[in-house]
């Protein structure tokens, strides 16, 4: 398994589940990172995780570990920089290689690498299109696994707001993601609702910016940044809801956890989140990029607990119905094989 940095994200929390249903099932495990928040969660999994080496001699060596275990498959599970070094790693150990693909490809020369993957994994049909429509890959190269989550058989306790609620969102933090949008929501809800506290768990490049924007919008006090536990469950446990703001897709994975685990979820209507849902009532959605929409969206969640309730319990069911992690790891199991038999051909 290769991944870039184990920061939250939706590789890297997709990398979670499939790891440890893999360990599970009686496969052996090892993986390559370039380390990060998560990566002592893996490795209590009982697996051996390399951290990618800056030097020429320090990668020879991990290479030599990695000729000894025999992987049979390599697996990127992240983007571009994951994709490189799987790719040099597929040909110095002569394995074939997998990448899952989360969100569109946005340069070619993730397209380029993309495409000299044995398998392709993309975890709906709109983006399966878009790589074959738009990026001109191999249609027989991909297969559609969607997303499987852990779902615990007996339902959450019923949700009942903090007396004072707590909203937040979880992510990348990225140019393109919105949250400008979110923090906008946060000033408008600061003004109708009074005591509310908003929360922004991530990292990333845009982090310093977004801070600014806060203080300018006079929001110091009242919504915080922080990089999220390496614990999922911890973070979802932190908000009363959920709400999640993207341009060009990345966020539902966020919110699929977020519906199982009984938490009301407001996302923007994109493909991706649309093609994860099929039917009213199970998310909140509004458009994308208006602010005063989310405001609204999450004032109305908070000021009908019942109707919230009613939302989180059908989340939790469509979850449950549509995206059982045995049913991914079922097709991940097959394609890995599938791969294997070829090869050995």
């Amino acid at each position: 398994m290769v991944a870039g940095r184990l920061d939250w994200s939706v590789p890297t929390t997709h990398a979670l589940g499939l790891v440890e249903g893999l360990i599970q099932r009686g496969h052996e495990v090892q993986m390559v990172c370039k380390g990060g928040v998560f990566l002592p969660r893996f490795r209590s999994m009982g697996i051996e995780v390399y951290q990618f080496p800056g030097s020429w001699l320090a990668r020879r060596r991990m290479t030599t570990f990695l000729q000894s275990f025999a992987p049979e498959v390599i697996h990127a599970v992240g983007g571009l920089g994951s994709l490189r070094i799987a790719t040099r790693l597929s040909r110095v150990l002569g394995s074939p290689m997998v990448h899952t693909v989360h969100s569109w490809l946005r340069a070619e020369r993730s397209a380029w690498s993309t495409r000299s993957a044995a398998g392709i994994i993309v975890v709906n049909q709109d983006l399966r299109q878009h790589l074959v429509s738009e990026m001109k890959i191999e249609k027989d190269l991909i297969r559609v696994i969607p997303y499987g989550i852990d779902v615990l058989e007996a339902d959450p306790l019923p949700w009942v707001p903090r007396k004072i609620p707590v909203i937040g969102t979880v992510g990348r933090l990225d140019k393109g993601r919105r949250l400008d949008d979110f923090l906008q929501a946060a000033g408008l809800l600061r003004q109708k609702l009074g005591d509310v506290i908003f929360t922004v768990l991530g990292e990333g490049p845009d982090e310093p910016r977004l801070r600014s924007v806060c203080k300018s919008m006079d929001l110091e006090g009242h919504l915080t940044f922080a990089a999220p536990p390496a614990d999922v469950d911890a973070v979802y446990r932190a908000f009363d809801v959920l709400m999640l703001v993207s341009d060009w897709g990345g966020a539902g994975l966020h919110m699929l956890e977020g519906l199982a685990r009984g938490i009301p979820t407001i996302a923007t209507g994109g493909g991706e989140i649309l093609s994860l849902l099929g039917e009213e009532g199970i998310c909140t959605l509004v458009r994308p990029g208006d602010s005063e929409a989310l405001a609204q969206a999450g004032a109305r969640l908070l000021a009908d607990p019942e109707r919230a309730r009613k939302q989180a319990k059908k989340g939790i069911e469509h979850v449950r119905s549509h995206y059982p992690m045995s049913a991914m790891l079922d097709l991940v199991e097959d394609m890995h094989d599938s791969l294997c038999h070829t090869t050995s051909a």
